[in-house]
């Protein structure tokens, strides 16, 4: 950065800040880390420019994903500074494909059509309260898992108590983090602990993505046949209690009487 500042593009550190969401206080943080290239001096105040926002919006993104100050500066420290951002980006879309659905915003009278099924006042309350949805101003709803409300809306339209159907709901998504903790788990053994022990090297963050990526469709496609072939199974045993249910004390076979043929 060289010349005069232009307005729009070199800014002082409260106009940084202003601009990525965070507080003078934080990029300072970041700067004494060495996550945060120093601004260039003119005098007194240092000025900054596009890639200094860049790299805030890369850190903020990275520490919602759960990544915390300390690692984020192993994967700045591990590459040439050259290429940090291209680092911090892949591990950052490392993550991609396994971002949750995109929330809908609509009216709530608009809920029932958006969803294809009949909705109710009690139905959705009982989104609200599960967390489903969020009210977000007069007659205005957020859907946050558009799939699992979709579903919920039908199962109800089917007949289903809207008090069922949720407790289903909460039950699926704890028996299914369950689920998504053995494939993460997975990964970590057989994929990441290579990774680390080889140094972090930056050649390889390229082939992670690739792994995690690939891991979505066996993931879904392993749930999914687990699922048909436990739910087979669970059916066969609900037929056998109906029929249980149906003649729960069947008559000893009289020996005199044949019993009669399935052969015609």
């Amino acid at each position: 950065m060289s010349g005069t500042p232009t307005a729009g593009d070199e800014f002082p550190i409260d106009k940084l800040a202003a601009r990525a969401g965070m507080t003078v206080r934080n990029v300072r943080a970041h700067l004494s880390r060495g996550l945060l290239q120093p601004g260039e001096m003119r005098g007194r105040t240092a000025w900054y420019g596009p890639l200094h926002l860049a790299r805030l919006e890369l850190i903020a993104g990275l520490q919602r994903r759960g990544f915390s100050l300390a690692a984020i500066g192993v994967l700045i420290n591990q590459t040439p500074s050259g290429s940090a951002e291209e680092a911090l980006r892949l591990y950052r879309g490392m993550l991609a494909p396994w971002q949750p659905e995109e929330p809908v915003e609509l009216a709530e009278e608009d809920l029932a059509e958006w969803a294809g099924a009949r909705t109710s006042p009690e139905f959705v309350g009982q989104l609200v309260a599960s967390g489903m949805i969020e009210r977000t101003g007069p007659g205005r709803l957020r859907v946050l898992n558009p799939s699992m409300v979709r579903s919920g809306a039908h199962a109800v339209a089917l007949g289903l108590a809207p008090e069922a159907v949720q407790q289903v709901g909460d039950e699926l998504l704890a028996r299914t983090r369950e689920i998504a903790d053995i494939f993460v788990e997975l990964f970590r053994e057989q994929v990441w602990a290579a990774h680390v022990a080889a140094g972090l090297p930056r050649s390889g963050v390229a082939d992670l993505r690739t792994a995690v990526e690939a891991l979505q469709p066996v993931a879904t496609r392993s749930l999914l046949g687990a699922f048909r072939q436990t739910m087979q199974q669970a059916m066969d045993d609900f037929i056998r209690r109906l029929s249980t249910d149906l003649a729960p004390t069947d008559p000893p076979a009289d020996p005199g009487v044949a019993e009669p043929s399935s052969d015609r």
